[in-house]
């Protein structure tokens, strides 16, 4: 479960740069079902927390379509596109940790459920800060006064990360660098998607000939720097949540383990 050793922070950085660390591949499934921070292999408060993390996912996506749906074009947002995808994940880990809680062999090791869940997990999370640090950086000062300030906004912009990095410290599966071809991926999909957008002449919510300013195809100079500048973003961010995955790892090591002893 755990991957605790005393390697400097260079050899630990240094073996993550290997071609099997791409894979999805884990031998232990329960590990994707349980908290770094539980007794036990199975709990009811984890499977309490995972249906109300699913919950707040799930409803914030319904009332923000509800309530923003522009005509449809609600989906033509990486924004949405992101909580979309937060929502799944949420609701999917609710599902197979419910799954895992009654029938704890019902998962075979290695199995593709417990793959995309975590390909899921990590790609949500990194997309999620993302979409929070160019927002609010270089999205929300072009918006107009009365635009980005509601519940919804904050919710998509704010909430999304901060459930979402909460919920990297809760889970106890690992977290591997080289996973950033996920949100790579998910990220380049779409760009090809607003390309697309713009040449079938779409708009946005304002009717504007673009989904951001940012990503605007009359000026391909600037969407093209755009893209390149996000999807460097998505590798710092990449790196940035394995270290955090490595920091709960010290902390479990430090705080759970020694309480462990003790009785």
């Amino acid at each position: 479960m755990l991957e605790n050793n005393n390697d400097t922070c260079c050899q630990i950085f240094g073996k993550e740069f290997q071609r099997s660390k791409f894979s999805l591949y884990h031998e232990e499934r329960g590990v994707f079902c349980r908290s770094q921070w539980q007794q036990g292999d199975r709990s009811i408060l984890w499977l309490i927390y995972r249906w109300l993390f699913a919950a707040f996912f799930g409803i914030s996506m319904i009332m923000s379509v509800v309530e923003t749906f522009y005509g449809g074009r609600w989906f033509i947002y990486l924004t949405d596109w992101g909580f979309t995808l937060c929502s799944y994940t949420a609701i999917y880990g609710a599902v197979i940790t419910t799954i895992y809680y009654f029938r704890p062999f019902y998962f075979a090791s290695n199995s593709w459920a417990l793959k995309i869940y975590w390909a899921s997990h990590f790609t949500s999370t990194v997309l999620a800060l993302m979409i929070t640090l160019v927002f609010w950086s270089a999205v929300y000062p072009s918006l107009p006064d009365d635009m980005g300030d509601d519940v919804y906004s904050f919710l998509e912009h704010a909430a999304n990360s901060v459930c979402m990095l909460l919920d990297l410290f809760m889970v106890a599966y690992p977290t591997r660098l080289m996973h950033f071809i996920f949100p790579v991926i998910v990220l380049t999909i779409y760009c090809l998607f607003s390309l697309i957008y713009y040449c079938a002449g779409g708009t946005d919510i304002l009717g504007n000939h673009f989904i951001y300013e940012i990503l605007d195809w009359e000026k391909p100079g600037l969407a093209i720097g755009s893209i390149c500048g996000c999807l460097l973003l998505v590798i710092c961010l990449s790196t940035l949540v394995f270290w955090l995955y490595r920091f709960r790892l010290w902390m479990h090591k430090r705080c759970v383990k020694p309480k462990m002893e003790m009785r």
